[in-house]
Parts: structure tokens; sequence; C-alpha cells
């Protein structure tokens, strides 16, 4: 046997190796999924099936926020920078208006702090509403 043919041999078995874990990595994943999540919120309490649907439908809405700040940002980018060249392209000769690039960079930013601000603030009202009932006791966070 050659080097190259053991060369060859050692990769496929490492492939082989390496299917096989990720075969096992995802049979191993907890998770539920499809029609078993309806079986699952079926088998529990109304008490738990209403706590977890509004923790999830808080959750839901901590990522749809997440999702509408990181769009607002990236379309505050391309406005901004369209204006930026605009301004940069029809300044007058010797006149600095290097500033205007920062602007966008800027405001990107800002949209981007408020909407993880506001996002938090949901993820906040979550953990409440999913340990008030359970202590029954408010927590608050500051």
């Amino acid at each position: 046997m050659s080097k190259a043919e053991s060369e060859q041999e050692e990769v496929e078995a490492d492939a082989e190796a390496e299917a096989d874990a990720e075969a096992e990595a995802e049979a191993e994943e907890p998770g539920i999924e499809g029609d078993s999540l309806e079986e699952a919120i079926a088998k529990l309490t109304p008490e738990q099936a209403d706590m977890f649907m509004r923790a999830l439908s808080l959750t839901m809405r901590k990522r749809r926020l997440m999702l509408v700040g990181n769009l607002t940002a990236l379309l505050i980018m391309l406005v901004g920078m369209l204006f930026a060249f605009v301004a940069y392209g029809s300044r007058e000769p010797g006149a600095f208006v290097g500033w205007v690039f920062l602007v966008p960079f800027g405001s990107a930013g800002f949209v981007l702090w408020l909407f993880g601000k506001l996002a938090k603030r949901a993820g906040t009202k979550t953990h409440q509403t999913l340990v008030e009932p359970l202590t029954g006791t408010a927590e608050t966070n500051s």
C-alpha cells in the first residue's frame, strides 16, 4: 500500500467518524418540534400553559423588536451614506465635509442602542412573567 492510499483511507475514516459524531449530536439535541409541541402544551396544567404562552409571546415581541431595530439601523446606514456621498460630492473645493460620513454611523448606533434598551425591557417583562407566578411576589430590576 502506498503512502497516498493510506492517507486517502485516513481521510475517509476521519470523514466517516465526523459524520457519525454529527448524527449522534443531532439525535441528542433536546427540543420539541412540530406537532409534539402542541402535545406537550396540552399536557400542561392551564396555569402552566397560560404562563408558557405569555412568556412565548413576550419573547417573540423581544425578538421582533431586535429585528426591527437591526433593519432600521441598516436603512439609516444606507440612506445616511447616500446623503453623505451627495454632500461630499457637492461640496465646494477646499471645504472639509468629511464629518458627514460619521453621521450615519452615529445615527445607526443610536438606533441600535435604543432598540436594545427596548428589547432588554421586554426581556425583563418575560423574566417577571415567569418568576412572579412561581414566587408570588413581583421582582423589580433597576
